[in-house]
């Protein structure tokens, strides 16, 4: 999922053979070991920023309603594929969710946030990944930081870099994440995984972790 910007971030997230590719991935571990518990009953999962559908068979198979959520119609048609029963699909972006207050047990978010193209933006949508998430629920959360630049990103100043293919990425200091994520009412459940990963191009600095809303 992306936020509406200048660059041709849609025509990337919207063509079949990137959305194909997605779809080939596995369910990333951390997500496997998080669902290793079963889901309370009638309890929503939002996999918001879904992408071409990886992690929603994982999320059905352990007893969620499950509701995915992305802005690019090419990703969903592609999800969609992956359907399963009580799985349902909305068109949205994460800074204005279609979800009521306090709803979703779990929340995921991975590889999302830095694809928005301001810091402001960021700061908005973990704000609304706040307020859609039950009281003592999870928001597992991933997403690329500043704390390593690759050389192949131009940067742009106020935290915006853009990759060789044009689109643009916003990465902060992962100090600044954490304060963000406090000032949006969440707190880590644990100390935060921070590594490096290789891209396409270029090794990006990932930072997770397991959030909750007191």
């Amino acid at each position: 999922m992306t936020h509406a910007g200048p660059a041709p971030t849609g025509a990337y997230w919207n063509d079949r053979a990137t959305a194909a590719a997605f779809a080939e991935l596995p369910v990333p571990p951390y997500l496997a070991d998080l669902l290793d518990t079963p889901a309370p009953e009638a309890a929503l999962a939002l996999d918001v920023g879904c992408g071409a559908g990886r992690n929603l068979p994982a999320l059905a198979a352990a007893g969620y309603q499950v509701l995915a959520i992305d802005l690019h119609p090419g990703m969903l048609e592609e999800a969609r594929r992956h359907t399963r029963p009580r799985t349902a699909f909305v068109e949205a972006d994460v800074t204005s969710l279609p979800v009521s207050d306090r709803r979703a047990s779990l929340v995921v978010c991975h590889g999302v946030l830095h694809n928005l193209h301001h810091r402001d933006s960021l700061a908005a949508a973990l704000r609304e990944l706040y307020r859609v998430l039950l009281p003592g629920g999870t928001l597992s959360l991933n997403l690329f930081t500043a704390g390593h630049l690759d050389p192949c990103l131009t940067p742009l100043g106020n935290d915006r870099y853009a990759l060789p293919n044009g689109q643009h990425m916003s990465l902060i200091a992962p100090d600044d994440l954490i304060h963000l994520i406090h000032s949006a009412g969440l707190v880590p459940r644990e100390e935060a995984v921070q590594y490096l990963s290789p891209g396409d191009p270029g090794q990006r600095s990932v930072w997770r972790a397991n959030l909750t809303r007191p």
